[in-house]
């Protein structure tokens, strides 16, 4: 395991002392030292199942994830789709027919939630994904599952299992309609989009269940 360097902090004595010898040090680029800490000679290798599969990056806030994947995937070579979801109001959670005119579809696209996927979804062929639904618990796919696409296809991609206990088979992810299931907001958002999301990087939450070999923990301030 690495850590980049602000977890190893010892000023203040509530904080967790991590050992030197696995923190990464200070670096005008934070970002790009702990990608080639953890995905060595990532332009090479990234289309090995087994080099991303015992992998990853881990860091507490989706916001984070975000932009550690996004830095990533602009890294990486090969064929490229970015697809856009179908966001509307449930009719049933509103008490007004002007839904249209209160929640524009530019509003509903910016929305973020923790668990659904975001209105824009940038995949290429070779890109770990993990699954955010239960679509078939027999066939493997679970919300967790991580996954390699093979293919994108205009309304789905295909995929190969690398977690859990079918690794290797053969699946297709279709778009599905998703809503959040706790929202500030006062109405139900229905999201129509591919239930995945880039897993070069994820939450520390959603990295229970998987074994890793290589892990790099991020923690900026």
């Amino acid at each position: 395991m690495v850590v980049t360097n602000w977890g190893c902090s010892d000023v203040d004595n509530d904080l967790i002392k991590v050992p030197t010898d696995i923190c990464i040090m200070p670096s005008n680029d934070p970002i790009g030292s702990i990608v080639d800490a953890v995905y060595p000679s990532l332009l090479q290798k990234y289309n090995d199942p087994t080099y991303l599969q015992e992998r990853a990056i881990l860091t507490p806030k989706n916001e984070t994830v975000h932009e550690l994947n996004d830095t990533i995937m602009k890294m990486i070579q090969g064929e490229g789709r970015t697809y856009f979801s179908s966001d509307n109001v449930c009719k049933a959670s509103v008490n007004t027919n002007d839904e249209d005119l209160l929640y524009p579809t530019e509003l509903l696209n910016s929305l973020r939630f923790p668990g659904i996927t975001n209105h824009e979804v940038q995949l290429k062929v070779g890109t770990p994904v993990m699954l955010l639904r239960n679509l078939n618990q027999s066939e493997g796919l679970c919300n967790g599952t991580r996954l390699i696409v093979t293919h994108l296809g205009s309304w789905s991609i295909s995929a190969n299992i690398i977690s859990g206990k079918i690794i290797g088979s053969k699946v297709t992810i279709p778009r599905i309609i998703m809503s959040p299931n706790d929202s500030k907001w006062p109405f139900k958002l229905n999201r129509r989009q591919l239930p995945v999301a880039p897993c070069f990087a994820m939450t520390i939450n959603k990295s229970q269940g998987p074994s890793l070999n290589h892990v790099g923990l991020y923690l900026p301030k």
